[in-house]
C-alpha cells in the first residue's frame, strides 16, 4: 500500500518529530506513567465504522485508508493521531509458538506492515485483546489469559503503542488486570494500556486502575442513541478529580455521525462474515442536536476523542464538532480538572457541566435534555467564577461571540441539544480577553 501521493511531502518532519518523541520516552519506567498519555488521547477506532456497531471486522486497506484519511483531512494536525484496532482483528494463536496471528483474510501480511504504515504517516497504532482467554466479540478469539507476557512481547515486536483490554472469557480477573500491565511496561517499549472494563468501575476513585493504567472505560459500551449518550457521561458525574494527565477516564468511542450500515455486511457476525469497507456509508441513530450533545459533554468531561465512525465521509455535523480547534483545545487542556455537573444557577433545577480551564476561563455546557425547546441559564457565582461580575461568551459550535453579559446569561436551546458556551475574563472596554490557546 503505497502512501498516498499528497502524504509525501509531510512525511519527513513527521518522521523527525516521532523520533524525538521516541527518545524523550526512552528514560520512562515506572507502570502507570511511562510517558503515555499526558493528554486524553484522541483518534480513530473500527467498533461501528463498518456496518452497525458491533459488527466490527476490520481489514489492512481499511486501516491504512482511514490512516491518509486522519492526515489529508487535517485531523492529525488537530490531535487526531491515534489508529486503534478493537475486537475485530480476531486472531488465531500458532500451534508451534503460541503466539498471536492475525485472521489472515483480514490481514493477509499480517499486522507489522499495517502498523509500520501507520508510524510511516507520523501517527500511533493501538490494538485490542481481553485479561481473560477468549475476547469479547462471540468468544471468537482468543484473549490473553496464560500468555501476558508473550502477547505483550508480541506487541512490542510489532510496535503496537495502545492496547485496549477488555474483561471478557474465563479467568477474567483484576490480577490479570495488573499482570498484563507488568508485562508490557517490562517490554521497555511504552504503550498506553487503556482498560475497558473491570471492578474497578464500581470503586472509590476508580480503585487499582490509576496504578496500572494511562486510561479506563468508566462503563459500557456507547450506542449510537440518544440514551446513550446519557448513561455515558453519568458515569462520571461527581468524578472529576479522579482523572488527570497519564491518567483519564474515558467514555466510549464517539458515535459522530453515525454508525455504519447493516447493508455493508453480509453473513454471520463471526469471523466468516463479509464486509464491504470500500464504500464509506452513516446510518445515523441520532439527530445532529444529540450528536452536538454528545460532543460537548464529551469536550468538557476531557473524555478521550476517539471517534468510532468512518471518517472518511466526513458529513457536515462530524466537521462542525470534530474539526472545531476552540472545542479541542477545552478537551485538551491537560492542566485543568475536567469538567462535571454543578447548579447552574442558586436555586434553579437547571445544571450545567463545567469545566474550569487553566488560563482562568470557564467552559459551559448547557444540556436540554427535555422533548421541547427550553431556556437555559448560567449565572457566574453558581459556577464560581472569579473574574467579577461580568463574563465573555462564545458559543463554541458556532464560533461566534455572544458578547459581554453580567451574572446571568439566558439563552433558548433545542431539544437534545447543547449550548457549549466559552466564558472568558472581559477587558475594560468589555471585550473577551486572554482566549484558550490552542495548543497541539
Amino acid at each position: 500500500w503505497p502512501a498516498h501521493p499528497q502524504l509525501a511531502a509531510r512525511l519527513h518532519c513527521d518522521r523527525l518529530t516521532m523520533a524525538a518523541l521516541a527518545a524523550a520516552l526512552a528514560t520512562a519506567v515506572s507502570a502507570y506513567n511511562n510517558g503515555m498519555g499526558e493528554r486524553p488521547p484522541m483518534g480513530w477506532q473500527t467498533w461501528c465504522s463498518v456496518g452497525e456497531c458491533g459488527e466490527d471486522h476490520c481489514f489492512d486497506g481499511q486501516i491504512r485508508a482511514m490512516a491518509d484519511t486522519l492526515v489529508l483531512s487535517g485531523m492529525k494536525d488537530l490531535g487526531y493521531d491515534w489508529v486503534v484496532l478493537d475486537d475485530c482483528w480476531h486472531p488465531t494463536r500458532d500451534n508451534a509458538t503460541a503466539e498471536l496471528v492475525p485472521y489472515p483474510r483480514f490481514f493477509p501480511d499480517g499486522m507489522k506492515p499495517v502498523i509500520d504504515y501507520v508510524h510511516s504517516l507520523g501517527l500511533k497504532f493501538g490494538l485490542y485483546t481481553s485479561v481473560g482467554d477468549r475476547t469479547c466479540h462471540g468468544g471468537w478469539s482468543p484473549g490473553s489469559f496464560g500468555h501476558y507476557e508473550r502477547d505483550a512481547r508480541t506487541f512490542a515486536a510489532w510496535g503496537v503503542d495502545y492496547v485496549k483490554i477488555d474483561y471478557c472469557g474465563s479467568h477474567d480477573s483484576v490480577e490479570g488486570h495488573r499482570n498484563m500491565s507488568r508485562a508490557l511496561n517490562a517490554t521497555g517499549r511504552p504503550m498506553s494500556y487503556m482498560l475497558c472494563r473491570g471492578p474497578y468501575q464500581q470503586q472509590d476513585h476508580w480503585g487499582y486502575a490509576p496504578g496500572i493504567a494511562q486510561g479506563w472505560r468508566a462503563t459500557g459500551d456507547h450506542h449510537d442513541n440518544f440514551a446513550s449518550v446519557r448513561q455515558q457521561v453519568e458515569a462520571v458525574r461527581g468524578k472529576a478529580s479522579w482523572s488527570g494527565p497519564f491518567g483519564w477516564a474515558y467514555l466510549d468511542m464517539m458515535m459522530t455521525g453515525g454508525q455504519g450500515c447493516k447493508d455493508q455486511c453480509v453473513g454471520p457476525e463471526s469471523d466468516q462474515g463479509h464486509c464491504n469497507w470500500t464504500k464509506p456509508e452513516h446510518c445515523p441513530g441520532m439527530s445532529e442536536e444529540e450528536y452536538r450533545t454528545e460532543a460537548s459533554l464529551y469536550v468538557v468531561v476531557s473524555s478521550p476523542l476517539m471517534v468510532g465512525t468512518d471518517i472518511r465521509l466526513m458529513t457536515p455535523i462530524m466537521k462542525e464538532l470534530l474539526l472545531n480547534k476552540e472545542a479541542i483545545a477545552i478537551n485538551q487542556d491537560y492542566k485543568a480538572v475536567p469538567g462535571d455537573a454543578m447548579p447552574s444557577c442558586h436555586g434553579s433545577s437547571q445544571e450545567a457541566w463545567v469545566r474550569r480551564l487553566s488560563n482562568g476561563d470557564s467552559a459551559v455546557a448547557l444540556t436540554n435534555w427535555g422533548n421541547h425547546t427550553a431556556s437555559l441559564a448560567v449565572c457566574l457565582d453558581a459556577i464560581g467564577w472569579t473574574h467579577g461580575e461580568t463574563a465573555g461568551a462564545r458559543n463554541v459550535w458556532a464560533r461566534q461571540s455572544l458578547g459581554t453579559f453580567s451574572r446571568r446569561f439566558e439563552a433558548k436551546v433545542r431539544a437534545h441539544d447543547t449550548l457549549l458556551l466559552l466564558l472568558s475574563r472581559t477587558g475594560a472596554a468589555g471585550s473577551p480577553e486572554n482566549k484558550v490557546a490552542v495548543a497541539m
